[in-house]
């Protein structure tokens, strides 16, 4: 779906002539003539972003975007002001009241573009983020979180010269709480490459080698290190080319002005604010999904992320000429534990066994628990012999020690039964229940026997 833009200006011609561009690049777009119709179509519509022009107040068009960045539903809004005010003062008043970028009035065609789907681009990535943490937090597998408070960050300054990047320091340091650094332009990415990682990244053009900034940019999009770091490229003098590029290679912001201290500390800080925002996103998101995959007392794989993984394997064994192990294992008379010493005690001898056997396996290998007692393992490229092996290895490490119950009631001699196929042979299915089902048999044979013991399914010997 094509980006949706208010335009937000009180002269009919400016809005012809910007309906008119924006439709060419495939926007939809919506109109406003006052600021009244501003605030409601914004809430009411939710555009992709705002394109405001300074003459629609007649006080202060910076007044609005104030009122615009503080309702929740608007609040986001990528906001871009067109004015007949360029001056230092301007700019400065705009970034404090939530502005994103100021533009002349009527812009040129191409930086309009590039300003616009910069921020979109950016709006998209940040509103999937937050739709993928919303969709975690629904399922109540993580809190997402409420950021009112933004860390101190990193900060690098990659200056013209050194001299630059020191004075650039020092204008910057009063006004910031935040670590700067000052990068040799010829080392960038091996300074960078280093810890700790670098939030927002401030890269000069070089009089004598404008190009380069470009090209640092491009290179700090390609590294996983500086992937996520903002990035704001500045001009001493405005060069519309570099600045296109350097907008659809993705910077965070373009100062075309030359180095402000003042200008730079307030771009710092919205930019240092909303990564702190969405790092704290995907922190929760990730561990969201993690939760979702691991059985929340032993810190297994669960049932549902088990038959996901076996799956795969199953299905890539065969390409691979390989063979693997699947084993069905359940403690020997567990309930005895609970009925004895309670519930908590029995968490506690799962807890114990859960770690006992996650050290016995390799790091290729899983294991799962996928019932009370019952636990799934799975042995990468392993044969019958090696799956016997590493079936007994798990039995003894579990039998050859008593486990310690809490609250000082003493000890517990515990043992498990397992039931062992070997998947990936002619004989036997690729389907994963169907693999399981057949482990599980051969551990009904062990518990019948005797319990404490390996037994391998007889299609599988």
């Amino acid at each position: 779906m094509a980006g949706r833009i208010l335009i937000a200006d009180d002269v009919m011609t400016n809005r012809i002539i910007l309906k008119a561009r924006l439709g060419a690049a495939a926007f939809i777009t919506l109109q406003a003539t006052s600021p009244a119709e501003v605030l409601s179509i914004a809430q009411s519509e939710i555009p992709d972003l705002i394109l405001l022009s300074d003459t629609l107040c007649e006080n202060d068009s910076l007044e609005l975007c104030t009122q615009l960045r503080a309702m929740p539903q608007t609040n986001d809004i990528p906001l871009v002001v067109m004015s007949h005010d360029q001056s230092r003062d301007m700019r400065l008043r705009a970034l404090a009241a939530g502005v994103d970028a100021v533009l002349p009035c009527l812009p040129n065609d191409a930086i309009l573009r590039a300003r616009i789907g910069n921020l979109l681009r950016r709006r998209a990535a940040e509103r999937e983020l937050s739709r993928s943490g919303d969709q975690t937090a629904a399922f109540e597998l993580a809190e997402m979180p409420q950021t009112a408070f933004t860390p101190p960050g990193q900060i690098a300054l990659i200056a013209p010269t050194l001299a630059d990047g020191l004075k650039w320091r020092n204008g910057l340091s009063s006004k910031l709480r935040d670590r700067i650094s000052v990068i040799d332009p010829a080392h960038a990415m091996i300074e960078l490459d280093g810890e700790p990682p670098a939030d927002a990244i401030v890269i000069a053009e070089r009089p004598d080698k404008p190009g380069e900034a470009i090209q640092l940019l491009s290179d700090l999009r390609c590294h996983s290190e500086t992937l996520r770091a903002a990035t704001i490229v500045v001009q001493a003098d405005p060069n519309q080319k570099r600045a296109i590029m350097a907008l659809n290679l993705g910077a965070n912001d373009l100062v075309e002005n030359g180095f402000d201290a003042e200008e730079m500390a307030l771009i710092l800080r919205r930019e240092l604010k909303r990564k702190a925002e969405n790092d704290s996103r995907r922190a929760a998101l990730k561990d969201g999904l993690r939760l979702a995959a691991t059985d929340p007392l032993t810190g297994l794989y669960n049932r549902r992320f088990a038959l996901r993984q076996l799956s795969s394997i199953a299905k890539t064994a065969p390409e691979r000429g390989e063979q693997y192990a699947v084993m069905v294992i359940d403690l020997d008379r567990f309930k005895r534990i609970n009925d004895l010493y309670g519930h908590a005690s029995g968490d506690a001898v799962l807890t114990e066994i859960a770690d006992r056997m996650t050290s016995c396996l390799r790091r290729d290998d899983f294991l799962a628990r996928i019932g009370g007692e019952e636990f799934l393992a799975v042995i990468r490229s392993a044969d019958l012999e090696i799956a016997q092996v590493a079936a007994e290895r798990l039995r003894r490490v579990v039998a050859n020690q008593p486990v310690c119950l809490p609250d000082g009631k003493g000890y517990e001699q515990m043992t498990m039964s397992i039931g062992l196929v070997i998947g990936g042979t002619p004989d036997m299915p690729s389907d994963p229940a169907a693999l399981i089902d057949l482990a599980d048999r051969g551990l009904y044979i062990a518990k019948a026997d005797g319990r404490n013991q390996v037994t391998v399914h007889e299609s599988a010997a």
